[in-house]
Order: structure tokens, then sequence, then C-alpha cells
């Protein structure tokens, strides 16, 4: 049985009511609020004065010469009551701390130096970030306690900085404040001796300190013991409980009726005849769900020439033998029993480059003398000599350059690079490459076991390229509730008419397929929707005279390290996988992971998914059965990534689009090929 622990603790007002003195201009050592802050006896008393009034200051001790003077209830007045213990708890801390920053949410985030990992060079801080919220999960005020890794301060300061490129500058910590240089005030800067930067990843770069390494490991444990840390030694004390007089119980223990699972067997993945939870195993001891449509495959090779007698050629006989240990056991069976797919490689439509800067125009030159054979599907295996991590853009531009024009050649391809070939674990990586390759030639690995419903799904995702103008690049994909893809497209994020025409020509397509529309369509999106996002759609679905609900499952695509239980009675600390739980009247925390049942004890433990919903029908979710179905179907489509045999703990519908998304903007043209919308290429 479970024992789960959120990382919230309850705590009381120490005062209900406080009177506070409010300022109309700007005043030394007071605080400005926003509209959305000022006490509501203001819109009920003054409600003209307050619409023409932007901004109100105070300190919330001073009330002489005030403008504005009332008596606030923070149990009634809850988003100021959020700025006055925040500040609180900040004025605290400045006395506490080696620093407090205020986040981009106004949260606080407090840093103390970390002796262990501090070098000669720089000052490592471990971040803990303290968020008041109201009500979420219990019936009290809440703090929200999340530990946000490590950061580092270099130990020049900026006046010790010489032929420093000031736009590398962003954060720099002065005395016990951190704050964004650009923004900091002229009293601040002029202590330039007294700035010291924090270690960006281009400001290490430049000054050639190496990155912190990546870690995988468990980083439950690791993030229960710093909490708990940092609650025994600040804020289980007495003089932070007269400030706030938390709980003494410290982290809140879930009771058992607030922990909630997916359905029975909402893990099942249905295969040939049969289910399994495992992937890997279902492949090898069922075998597919459903082998590749077409009658003809042909597959063949893209290489550069120094690598035909060694990568090449043991790619070929692993795929045409399979792979067997020394001792002679069969890791993995011969491509064409695995995927269930007669493996021909057409030797005379292979291409060898001489060498990766003359690599692009050899491959057109033989695309373009490809004499395809009729209703045959061709599949590219792209055997590069270039690794993902190379620094040089041209080279690694060939990657994209070498996709994009095998996709307008209607053919899509598979990359492996030519060194993992050789790797003493190269038989993990075959039964990879086997499902991606299914996948392409329009096959189904496996499917959801779940009954077809009449619902389209579609999953709307984004990239940040850094390389380009365009800030984000997102991406449509459809499928039917059983897990079916169904085709997608690219699109700059901002060109919302454009998503809203995929949508409706799969809505069109359901129809044609299905003979009859779908009853609602779910949109799975990578952040919350906006009114300008959502209403092109809604026109859209007016135009084809439907009215159907939309429902907006909102999935962050970062894991959630702000909300985080704990399993008290597991080593590793993680829940179960399909335990979801509410942290606010529309947020749900899931946990996607492979640990099934309380003994299991995985390697991987990936913390939960944030979701929250919105429908455009009121009331849609009063009915608990809506919501449970829609986190079901969440945890269910992460199940079908293809790229791979281990699970991920994000839906495809927000994965795919985002690898998608990555790739798209280093393309040439401005829209995807036809073929590329309906393939899996980008596995």
């Amino acid at each position: 049985m479970e024992n789960l622990t959120l990382n919230i603790i309850p705590f009381s007002h120490p005062v209900q009511e406080l009177e506070i003195g409010f300022y109309k201009q700007e005043k030394q050592g007071c605080y400005s609020l926003w509209k959305g802050e000022y006490p509501q006896s203001f819109w009920d008393d003054f409600n003209e004065e307050m619409q023409n009034c932007d901004k109100l200051y105070t300190n919330f001790i001073d009330t002489e010469n005030c403008d504005y003077k009332a008596s606030v209830d923070f149990s009634k007045n809850r988003r100021l009551a959020v700025h006055y213990y925040s500040r609180l708890i900040y004025n605290y801390f400045e006395t506490v701390a080696d620093a407090v920053k205020i986040n981009f949410v106004k949260d606080i985030q407090i840093w103390f130096k970390d002796e262990t990992k501090s070098t000669a060079v720089y000052t490592s801080y471990k971040r803990f970030t303290i968020k008041v919220q109201f009500h979420k999960v219990t019936e009290s005020p809440e703090l929200l306690i999340s530990f946000d890794g490590n950061t580092t301060a270099y130990n020049k300061s900026l006046a010790e900085l010489d032929d420093f490129p000031p736009e590398l500058i962003n954060y720099v910590k002065y005395n016990t404040q951190v704050v964004k240089y650009e923004f900091a005030e002229d009293a601040i800067k002029q202590h330039i001796e007294e700035l010291y930067p924090i270690l960006s990843n281009p400001i290490r770069d430049y000054l050639k300190i190496a990155r912190p390494d990546f870690k995988r490991g468990n980083k439950y444990k690791p993030y229960y013991k710093n909490i708990t840390d940092f609650y025994h030694n600040h804020l289980n004390s007495k003089e932070f409980k007269a400030i706030l007089p938390i709980s003494e119980d410290g982290f809140y223990k879930m009771p058992k009726h607030k922990v909630h699972k997916t359905s029975f067997n909402s893990n099942k993945l249905r295969f040939f005849n049969n289910t399994d939870i495992v992937p890997h195993n279902g492949m090898k001891n069922i075998g597919p769900y459903k082998a590749s449509p077409h009658p003809n495959v042909r597959f063949f090779f893209i290489y550069h020439k120094p690598d035909r007698n060694f990568a090449v050629k043991t790619l070929y006989e692993y795929f045409t033998e399979g792979y067997k240990s020394p001792e002679g056991y069969l890791y993995f069976k011969p491509l064409k029993t695995y995927i269930k797919q007669p493996f021909l490689i057409d030797k005379d439509t292979s291409i060898a480059f001489e060498s990766p800067e003359s690599a692009l125009r050899e491959v057109k030159q033989g695309l373009l003398n490809l004499e395809k054979q009729p209703n045959t599907k061709y599949v590219a295996i792209y055997v590069t000599p270039i690794h993902k991590t190379e620094t040089d853009e041209q080279r690694k531009m060939l990657y994209y350059q070498v996709k994009e024009e095998l996709l307008k050649h209607d053919i899509s391809s598979q990359v492996i690079y030519k060194d993992n070939i050789g790797h003493k674990d190269f038989s993990f990586y075959l039964p990879n490459i086997a499902i991606a390759l299914l996948a392409k030639i329009d096959g189904i690995p496996w499917r959801l076991d779940r009954d077809t419903k009449e619902e389209l799904i579609v999953g709307v995702g984004a990239f940040t390229s850094l390389n380009h103008n365009i800030k984000y690049v997102a991406s449509a994909f459809c499928f039917n509730n059983n897990g079916e893809f169904k085709g997608f497209d690219c699109f700059k994020a901002n060109e919302t008419e454009l998503l809203a025409g995929t949508i409706g020509k799969q809505i069109l397509k359901y129809v044609v397929d299905n003979g009859e529309s779908a009853k609602r369509l779910i949109i799975h999106f990578y952040k919350k929707i906006s009114n300008k996002e959502l209403e092109p759609i809604k026109k859209m679905l007016n135009k084809l005279n439907l009215t159907i609900p939309v429902v907006i499952v909102t999935i962050n695509k970062t894991t959630s390290e702000d909300n985080v239980a704990f399993d008290t009675s597991s080593h590793n600390l993680m829940p179960v996988s399909g335990t979801y739980l509410k942290i606010g009247w529309d947020q749900y925390l899931l946990f996607n992971n492979t640990r099934y049942n309380a003994s299991d004890t995985e390697k991987d433990n990936p913390f939960p998914v944030k979701l929250s919903f919105s429908s455009t029908v009121d009331n849609y979710f009063d009915d608990r059965k809506v919501v449970e179905e829609l986190i079901d179907q969440v945890y269910q489509f992460s199940r079908m990534y293809w790229k791979s045999v281990k699970q991920q703990n994000l839906p495809v519908t927000i994965k795919y689009p985002e690898m998608a998304a990555e790739i798209f903007p280093f393309f040439e043209g401005d829209k995807l090929p036809d073929f590329g919308k309906n393939n899996l290429w980008f596995l």
C-alpha cells in the first residue's frame, strides 16, 4: 500500500485581518500591486477610481498619509494575501539565506551555499522555491516547497572580467540579491566589483568551464532529502513559525481517498493476437499488431564509402541473420521475422558518397537516377558518419538535408550512427530500429487495448528553435482513440488558422473513413491554450456544422518538478504507475512510469506529468468519470511511442509533435512535403 506525501505544508493565517495603507505614487520600500491584488472593498467603494488606477503601492506596514486604507480579510482577499505572505517569507530569508530571488511568477527562490560542489572558480548554491497558494489540496493556505537543483556563480566579479561579451550576462548576484542584470537598479550597478555573474551555459562555454554532467539515476531520493532538510533546518523553527504558523505535521500526507488510480489494465497493449504491458516482450513473443499494408517494400543503404566494409556489412548481417551473443544466444531475430516483413536490400539503389562535404549532391543525384518499381514503398537506411553531438553546423545540417531530400521523393529513412553498430550494447538498439522501421512502412507495432470510440484526438506540441528567428514551430498530430496515427502537419506556432485547418481536414477524413462524424474533439496541448488559439478551431467546427464538444487537456511538455509526491513506503520513493492526485480545481498530477505494483523497483524514475482540463461546454467535467477517462487516455498514449521499446512518461500526442517540430525548422522548404504528413519519418 502506498503512503504518499506531497511537497506542500499547510499553514494558518497569522492574523485574520490587517489594516493596510495604499499609495497611488511609488514610494521607497513599497511593493507594487496590480489590479487583481487590490482589496475587494476598493471595487465596492471606489470602483470608478480603481478602473483608472493601474498600480497601487504598499509595504503592508505604513498607513500614514496613504491614499487609501483598508482592513483586509486575508481569507477573502487571497491574491493580496499571497503577495503579503510572499513578502514576509522574502524578508525573513533575506537575513538567513545566502541569496534570495523573486522568480518570473513572483515566487520566492532561496539560495544556500553548497560547499560540496563549489570550487576555486565558482560557488555552487542549492535553490529552493516557496510558493504560497490557497486551498489547492487542503482546506488551508499552503506552502509549496520545491527543490530547483544547483546553480553556480562565478567567483570573479564583472569588474574583474576583461573583454567579456556583455550580451552573455543574464543574472548576477549582489550581496543577498539575485537580479536580472538588464533590469538592475542603478544603485546595484554602481557596485560592479560586487556583481558576480551566474554561470549560464553560454558563459561556461565562453570561459571554458565544463558544463555540469547530466545524471540519470533516481531523482526522487535527492529531491526528497533536500526538501526535508530544508524543512528541518529553516522552516520547522520558532522564528519562522512566528511569521507563518505552519502545520506541526510538516509535509502533507495524502489521505487514501484523495489518491486515485487509472483504470485496471489501462497499461495493456494489443499486439497481433494477444496483449502485454511491456512493448519489448509483446514484439518478441507475440508479434506486431499489424504488418505493413504494402505488398512490396524495398530497402536501400545510404553511406560514406569508407564505412561499407564494417558498418554497412555488419548492419546488413544483423538485419538478415539476427544478433547473437558469443555464446550463441539470439538477442535479436532477423528483421523480417521481427517485423513480419520481407527484408530486401536493393543493391542497385544504394547510394555511397565520397565525403560528408559532397554527400548531399551525391544523394540528390542518386535519387534522380533511382528507377522505382511500381507499387513499391522505399525506405532508406542512412548510416551516417556524423554524430548528433557534432558542433560543426555545416556537417550537422547533413542529417536534416538528407531527410528532407528523401521526403521529396516519398521515401522515409532510418538514420544510424556508424560507430553505434560496433558498440557492445548494439543489441539493445536493434529492437528500437526495427519498430521504427515498421512504423515507417505504415505497419502498427502495437495499439492501445481499448474499444474504438467516435472521437478524434489531436496532439499539438512545440520546440524552441534557437538556430532560427522563428521561436516556436508547432505541429498537430491526429489519432483515433485506440492510438492509430491519422496524419499531421507542421507550421509556425502563431499560425493558428493553419492549426484549425489541419484539424478540419482530419475531421472530414474521419467522416469519410467512418461514415459519421466524431462525437467529440480532444486536443492535447503543450501549454495552456489561449482564446486566440482556440477561436479558429471553434470557427472551423461551425463551418462544418459540427456542434461537438472540444476538450482541451493541457499537458506540460516538461515533467513536473514543482509539484511532486513521494511514496514513503518505497525505498525509491516513486509512486506506482497510474497513480494520480488532484492538486487544484482543474489540475492533476499523473505518475506515468513502469513501476506497475508496489513491489516493483525501476531504474528509471521520471517525475510526474501535470495535467489540466477545459472544455467549450459548461460543466463538462462535473461527472468525475469524464476526467478519469481523459487521464486514462493520456496515460495510455504514453505507451504508443514507436521510436523505442522503452515506455515514455509523456504521451505521443505531445512527444511526436515535439520531435517533428525539432527537425522541421532545418528543412529548406517552408512546407512539409505531402508524403511527410502521413508518415512517421522523424522516428
